[in-house]
């Protein structure tokens, strides 16, 4: 079956992974790096570019998510672009959306970027990790399941690490 003739859930999955996989396999310190001001949309964006929401569940894959999640909304991913970037947290992994995280300046550079993170409340209230805890600008969502499930109804490709 080729891609063309895939259902369009199934062809947008499969877009996702092969973009996952290229950022990957990819060096990471080749990737271009945002500017330190939240950039224009970029020209070339069209109605048609896909939204994209990551689900995240270990706090050692947020820094990749962050950097491809940033890196398609400002058109640097290899060519694919996203009309809009979510990434949300769940289990252990909200522990990484801290203020003193080790992940803090990846986080605020994809912020800056446009990308949309979530922590799931229920993560948290395990975890112990208070609102306040959180940087600033990271939203929270009652259970982060029910989040990305609101965003694929909503049209968004998904993708679960």
């Amino acid at each position: 079956m080729t891609l063309p003739s895939m259902p369009s859930l199934v062809r947008r999955r499969a877009q996702a992974l092969l973009l996952l996989a290229a950022v990957l396999l990819l060096p990471l310190g080749t990737q271009a790096q945002p500017t330190t001001t939240p950039p224009d949309p970029p020209a070339q964006a069209t109605a048609d570019a896909p939204r994209t929401a990551y689900l995240v569940r270990s706090a050692d894959m947020l820094p990749v998510v962050l950097m491809s999640a940033r890196t398609s909304l400002i058109g640097e991913a290899n060519g694919f672009e996203a009309a809009a970037a979510d990434v949300v947290v769940v289990g252990p992994a909200v522990k990484g959306l801290v203020h003193d995280s080790k992940h803090a300046e990846a986080l605020t550079k994809s912020l800056d970027a446009g990308v949309r993170v979530v922590a799931c409340g229920l993560a948290m209230e395990k975890t112990g990790v208070a609102q306040d805890d959180l940087l600033d600008g990271i939203d929270t969502a009652a259970n982060g399941f029910h989040e990305l499930f609101r965003l694929e109804a909503a049209g968004y490709v998904t993708l679960q690490l």
